[in-house]
């Protein structure tokens, strides 16, 4: 009796701790749900982390390509060429977010490419600096047509220090400039200072403001040819005398400006009437024309040359002062003299000539039309004088007209 009422004791404590039992595996489930939810509320932020990040770069994404879109629209619309560089070196900088980048183009001969806009050059950097056709990764990409991505500029031998950026290392991007999908006119390039840091998804992007660049600058070549051919004369080819004064103002701002000197010669054949009378005015033509050439063999290329109508012409000479300009004016007249015209026996002397009157800026005058007109003055002096010589005029006060 007593073992039964033992063990019928037992129960109740089994119960209560079946229960108990029961009770903590509950809260361990219902624990374990907490963690579950925690988890899946983790994965969740995780997720939505990963979803606002990539938002960012799309948003990023979507912004740059509009960035592209109104700086190529821009682009395309300009026709300046210095503007037209520079909107290209920010295009550059914006697509790919580099600090080093260059423009460069061929040369008039096809044989050496020039930097024409850069930006994180080094001090001796600019568009001094040249690169020969096919020498470095520049030359190269003009040479081929083909865009190069290097991934480690101080592993590549090809890599000149006159790719002319600041390090000789990092990687480095270079892509043709093409018209009309064929001719490299130019390269593009772009470095960024750390190894491997383009992609080819960057060298793709770049081929594309590449291709926008070139597109921008074929339109913009046309309209300074069309602008150019509309400032010519047709006879000779030389400036007309529109472009003449155009130029001629620019000159004086500019001096004025930087405080330098600038020159002007006016010139204009002797007896030249008698030559047209004589050979007629197709030969007459003939004259002009060599006229022209031999004033441009003896000029530079800063200085312009142009007609100012019927037998005369006029050459402006920046930077030269009054006894420069009366070498250069002598030199002239004295190529004239010299050269065997058609029928130049039949004038007096048995020469064709010419006569010159020079002026400089400030010290004869510092308005335009009235070095024009001192210069005409002085040109008409030397005739007086019987011709074929430079005439300059003095400045005020000075001593009397000066012929040679």
């Amino acid at each position: 009796m007593e073992r039964a009422a033992g063990g019928e004791g037992a129960r109740p404590n089994d119960t209560a701790l079946q229960q108990r039992v029961r009770e903590l595996e509950a809260q361990v489930q219902g624990q374990a749900r907490e963690i579950r939810a925690f988890e899946k509320i983790e994965l969740l932020q995780d997720h939505n982390r990963e979803l606002e990040a990539e938002n960012r770069t799309l948003q990023e994404k979507v912004a740059e390509l509009h960035t592209f879109l109104n700086l190529s629209k821009t682009l395309s619309a300009t026709l300046n060429m210095e503007e037209l560089f520079r909107l290209a070196l920010h295009l550059i900088g914006r697509s790919l977010h580099v600090d080093a980048y260059s423009l460069m183009l061929l040369d008039e001969a096809g044989e050496r490419l020039v930097v024409k806009a850069a930006f994180g050059l080094p001090e001796d950097g600019g568009p001094d600096l040249a690169l020969r056709l096919g020498e470095g990764i520049s030359g190269l990409v003009a040479q081929t047509g083909q865009a190069m991505l290097v991934p480690d500029a101080s592993a590549e031998s090809r890599f000149l220090e006159q790719e002319c950026f600041p390090q000789q290392h990092g990687s480095f991007i270079c892509v043709p400039l093409r018209i009309k999908g064929r001719e490299v006119i130019g390269v593009l390039n772009a470095q960024k200072p750390e190894p491997h840091g383009f992609s080819l998804g960057d060298m793709d992007l770049f081929q594309a403001v590449a291709n926008q660049v070139a597109a921008a600058l074929e339109n913009a070549q046309l309209y300074q040819r069309t602008k150019e051919l509309s400032a010519r004369d047709d006879l000779t080819g030389l400036f007309n005398r529109r472009h003449f004064f155009d130029n001629l103002e620019k000159e004086i701002q500019r001096a004025r400006r930087y405080r330098r000197v600038f020159s002007l010669l006016m010139l204009d054949l002797d007896d030249f009437k008698g030559y047209n009378d004589t050979h007629g005015h197709l030969r007459g033509d003939e004259a002009l024309k060599e006229v022209a050439r031999l004033l441009l063999a003896n000029s530079r290329r800063a200085d312009v040359v142009g007609r100012f109508g019927g037998e005369e012409f006029v050459v402006l000479l920046p930077e030269i002062n009054k006894q420069g300009a009366a070498v250069v004016a002598e030199k002239m007249r004295t190529a004239v003299e010299q050269y065997a015209f058609f029928g130049r026996e039949s004038q007096p002397g048995g020469r064709l000539t010419v006569t010159l009157g020079l002026v400089t800026y400030p010290v004869d005058s510092e308005e335009g039309l009235e070095l024009v007109d001192l210069a005409d003055r002085a040109l008409y002096a030397g005739k007086q004088q019987g011709g074929n010589r430079v005439s300059a005029s003095p400045a005020p006060g000075g001593a009397p007209l000066r012929s040679t």
